[in-house]
């Protein structure tokens, strides 16, 4: 077997957006008001799209109306319509007025990530050699976040190979057919992945595949051990590879006012534990060839009772 062993810390780039109120337009977030019969007023989020968001409004204006409330205030909203908050008459019978303005970002406020094990990314019986990947801050004397973890698995070119769930959850993104058609490459932000979303509100980011290559789309439910797509790599200096990273929302990053937050990362990272072959709970130790096995215990272990019974009478 011809495997591709990393000397070093593969370079990478991940570029995130902070969701910020522009233009209602195109916005996933809407937020509506409703008037009650005692004339207070109950605020509304309405998410459209598959992700969870943390939307943070604040009142500009109040005239004999009081929220009860730290203004700005935050909340998680998911898909569909969420209540925010609620804003009372100070002196019943007296006119009342309100002028607001929100912002909102992708993830959820005091995310607490699950002590789980994780499926290695590719399928039962395969090897790979494991990585960490560095972040592009290093190269350009830049602070990277503190916590930041990243893995890559390098695996054989002559062999054509599987990226597999990690973990059960959700696909919100998908981006294929923009692999670069560049070579020797140490990273490129040109290339496809899938990022799925967990029970935790947790993400987890898989790259890289070939193209035309994933079978998932937005929407589906995954399990670990499920097949995403092929891997590729073949542009990058190290060969073919498999690239996770498991991330969730820094609540540090979540104000109104963007001056308060000029400098602090917008995620957090979890270093996850794998069940490999020799053991449980690996951390992944760079050069390190690693066998996956996909064990019962692992692939259940977040499933309710009847996807359990309905994944029994398939396996």
């Amino acid at each position: 077997m011809n495997l591709i062993v990393c000397k070093g810390l593969a370079l990478f780039l991940i570029c995130f957006l902070s969701f910020v109120e522009l233009s209602a337009q195109h916005s996933p977030i809407k937020i509506t008001s409703e008037k009650n019969s005692n004339d207070s007023y109950t605020f509304y989020a309405e998410n459209s799209s598959p992700l969870p968001y943390v939307v943070t409004i604040n009142f500009t204006a109040l005239f004999n109306l009081n929220s009860g409330r730290p203004l700005p205030y935050s909340a998680n909203v998911s898909p569909g319509r969420s209540r925010l908050v609620n804003l009372s008459p100070t002196i019943s019978g007296q006119r009342t007025s309100f002028r607001y303005s929100y912002r909102y970002h992708s993830g959820c406020l005091r995310t607490n990530p699950e002590n789980i094990e994780y499926l290695l990314p590719y399928p039962e019986g395969k090897k790979a050699v494991g990585g960490r990947l560095s972040n592009i801050s290093d190269w350009i004397g830049q602070d990277p976040p503190e916590d930041w973890y990243s893995v890559v698995f390098y695996v054989d070119e002559e062999q054509d190979t599987e990226i597999t769930a990690i973990r059960k959850g959700r696909v919100i993104a998908v981006r294929d057919a923009e692999n670069t058609t560049s070579e020797n490459l140490l990273f490129t932000t040109d290339r496809n992945y899938v990022t799925l979303l967990h029970d935790d509100c947790t993400f987890a980011r898989y790259s890289t595949f070939r193209e035309n290559g994933i079978y998932v789309k937005e929407g589906d439910y995954l399990y670990p051990g499920d097949p995403i797509g092929m891997v590729a790599g073949s542009e990058y200096r190290f060969g073919n590879q498999i690239r996770v990273m498991v991330y969730y929302r820094n609540d540090a990053s979540i104000s109104f006012h963007r001056g308060d937050v000029d400098g602090v990362h917008n995620w957090k990272y979890v270093k996850p534990l794998f069940r490999t072959a020799a053991s449980e709970s690996e951390l992944i130790e760079v050069n390190q060839e690693y066998i996956s096995i996909h064990p019962e215990d692992v692939i259940t272990s977040e499933m309710s009772r009847r996807e359990r019974r309905r994944w029994a009478r398939h396996n």
